[in-house]
């Protein structure tokens, strides 16, 4: 069985960036976003690859989509918008508003959004502790 090997050497990752920002209209963010999401896809895949659950074939991606790290949106929480900067001076605003959920997510933090061509997806996280009062642990061999 042939190892497929993954680059993972910081010069390789740089020639990479530097080539995707080639003739790049967008910010520098969402190159760094497609490079890391193709590495996770990537180690996935190999993982898989080496226990004997995917095919020799490489991965690939059927509807493109974009990840938004939290920390490159701006969020807020009190007019329950987010706006993502797309290029310099462009920006995608979207509210959860007077919406079906806002009463669900009252409270929650928003996570990284995955932005597709015809949709939005923004996922909520509750930081909620759950405290039990009497708790069972047993071990079977």
């Amino acid at each position: 069985m042939h190892v497929p090997i993954i680059p993972r050497d910081r010069a390789f990752k740089k020639r990479l960036r530097e080539e995707l920002m080639k003739d790049n209209p967008y910010t520098a963010h969402w190159v760094d976003s497609a490079i890391r999401t193709a590495y996770s896809i990537m180690e996935s895949w190999r993982k898989r690859y080496l226990r004997g659950r995917a095919r020799k074939i490489k991965p690939r991606i059927r509807r493109r989509f974009a990840r938004c790290k939290t920390t490159l949106m701006k969020i807020d929480y009190e007019g329950k918008t987010i706006r993502i900067t797309l290029k310099q001076g462009e920006y995608l605003s979207i509210s959860w508003k007077s919406t079906w959920f806002e009463h669900r997510v009252r409270g929650w933090a928003v996570g990284e959004a995955i932005i597709f061509d015809d949709r939005v997806v923004i996922p909520f996280k509750n930081s909620e502790e759950i405290y039990v009062r009497r708790v069972i642990g047993w071990d079977m061999v």
